[in-house]
């Protein structure tokens, strides 16, 4: 029997349990994260509103990093499909009430009530990510936005995408497809990660025999401290300028689309 939309199992969208802790342990300090850090800030500054009003939805929250910063701009809650993760956000000190075990095909909460959902790295996730988005639709209010970061091109394909759980590479062309069929308005939509490109790119080629099974190990690992500095200065000062600028080729992809009645 195969999963419908609505009811695709728990270990087919989940990344592999040990991430989860290799995620925690490293997102601090680790390059990716801390250049995902400057993005989301410049997206806050950019579509939430400064007065902390704002319902905010971490659509795939992990282990709570973010959540912990969205908190800080507005009203926030997150769902996770892993019980591991959340376990992570509580151990962050995120109130119990604000981070539950949800899929994204079918959230806890009422129409209309979000004014952004932010989701980084997830509904890659999902084989029926355009039933995602439609249900992140449903949750928005009419002209929230929906952010999502995803990983791009197919070709880039390896072991990491195995350990993380991805079904999905995106190209532009059919990020914005599936985004207007699920019923939004793309206004954003550009690669990310160009400066590191060649690099990752080799490091995906050269892991690609080992993209099966469990056994899979994704790219997050500890570096010597002046190797993980130098990335993390290369990629934030990147991130800094995405919310601005559109980036004609990257490892990953960001769109900014508004819901549309």
């Amino acid at each position: 029997m195969t999963d419908s939309p609505t009811h695709e199992s728990v270990v087919s969208m989940a990344m592999l349990p040990r991430e989860y802790r290799v995620m925690f342990e490293i997102e601090e300090d680790y390059w990716w994260y801390r250049g995902l850090r400057v993005l989301l800030q410049g997206l806050l500054a950019a579509y939430v509103a400064a007065d902390g009003s704002a319902k905010i939805l971490d659509a795939g929250c992990g282990t709570g990093k973010n959540l912990e910063i969205l908190a800080q701009h507005g009203d926030a809650w997150g769902v996770d499909i892993a019980q591991e993760a959340i376990q992570y956000c509580r151990l962050r000190g995120i109130r119990n009430e604000r981070t539950l075990v949800a899929s994204l095909l079918e959230l806890p909460f009422p129409e209309k009530f979000f004014d952004v959902a932010f989701s980084f790295d997830v509904i890659c996730n999902i084989q029926h990510d355009v039933a995602a988005f439609r249900e992140i639709r449903r949750t928005l209010k009419p002209d929230g936005y929906i952010i999502t970061q995803l990983p791009a091109y197919r070709f880039l394909w390896s072991a990491h995408d195995v350990a993380v759980g991805h079904k999905h590479r995106y190209m532009a062309r059919d990020l914005r497809v599936k985004l207007e069929s699920a019923g939004f308005r793309v206004k954003k939509l550009t690669y990310l990660n160009m400066t590191l490109f060649p690099l990752i790119a080799l490091l995906r080629f050269a892991r690609r025999p080992a993209a099966t099974g469990t056994r899979a190990r994704s790219d997050l690992a500890p570096l010597p401290r002046t190797v993980n500095a130098l990335l993390a200065r290369l990629f934030s000062a990147e991130m800094r300028a995405a919310p601005q600028r559109r980036f004609p080729y990257g490892i990953s992809m960001l769109a900014v689309a508004r819901r549309i009645e």
